[in-house]
């Protein structure tokens, strides 16, 4: 009876914990792929547990608030750095805008039909998001799906606006048949505002980069100086290591406030842009 009922209590324990583990790896899997990162979701999962563990073993040698700083840092890090890739991404192919429009009108304008422009930019765009796009768009067609179909599942996944405005007048375009020279009015008008708006983002891009890195040696001060007293004379800290006082409240309180400056400050450099 006795080993009757502790395989029952195995049995229950472990479907739970099974299920727990498969919907983190289901998650993690969603994340790389919008993404679109070729990595295994076991790994990022792995990284979500042995990154918080490491920064609390670490702050522990400080003070316990600290150590659940650095766990909760821990846990923030990799979704804030996949979300920091998606971004960069994101970024390098809004650039491309333009040139993707530029490249199926100069099609359009030579007679190509929608799918041939489509071609022609699949080779002529260096972007792999773009290209990875592409390709799915007219293996699908090829296919028998329609190509505003196809385009459908993409424009709902990009959030840029600019490659948004060209999936979105591209299904236009095909949904309703536009004839040609309809279509090229339509894509030109729309690539002087996708070009404007790319230059744009790129002038206040380069205005801020100065005020960020400024931002960043800034915040590197605090830091550093703490690093270069502990090394030098390490008895100058014996407040924050030895008191109560050093090691709950003014250690803690000054990584939260260096972090809290790093966060208005670059909200302010985005503002001031």
């Amino acid at each position: 009876m006795i080993s009757l009922a502790l395989a029952v209590l195995g049995r229950s324990t472990e479907g739970p914990i099974k299920r727990l583990i498969g919907s983190q790896i289901a998650g993690q899997s969603l994340r790389l792929e919008q993404a679109r990162i070729a990595r295994r979701p076991q790994t990022l999962l792995l990284m979500t547990v042995l990154v918080p563990a490491a920064l609390f073993l670490l702050g522990w040698l400080e003070s316990p608030v600290l150590a659940l700083l650095g766990a909760a840092c821990g846990f923030l890090t990799p979704r804030i750095y996949l979300s920091w890739l998606v971004r960069l991404q994101a970024r390098r192919s809004e650039e491309q805008a333009p040139r993707l429009l530029q490249v199926i009108l100069s099609s359009l304008t030579s007679g190509s039909t929608y799918l041939d422009a489509l071609r022609q930019a699949r080779q002529a765009i260096s972007d792999n998001w773009i290209r990875e796009d592409l390709e799915f768009v007219i293996q699908r067609f090829l296919l028998d799906v329609p190509l505003h179909e196809s385009m459908r599942p993409l424009r709902a996944r990009i959030s840029t606006p600019n490659l948004g405005l060209v999936w979105e007048a591209l299904i236009i375009c095909s949904s309703n048949q536009l004839p040609t020279p309809a279509a090229r009015t339509l894509l030109y008008e729309l690539s002087a505002t996708v070009q404007f708006n790319v230059q744009l983002e790129q002038e206040v891009r380069a205005k801020t980069s100065g005020q960020r890195l400024q931002i960043w040696l800034l915040a590197a001060i605090v830091p550093g100086m703490y690093l270069y007293l502990r090394l030098i004379s390490p008895e100058l800290l014996s407040t924050l290591d030895q008191t109560v006082m050093g090691r709950y409240v003014l250690v803690p309180s000054a990584v939260a406030l260096e972090l809290l400056g790093i966060h208005l400050s670059l909200r302010l450099s985005r503002f001031s842009a």
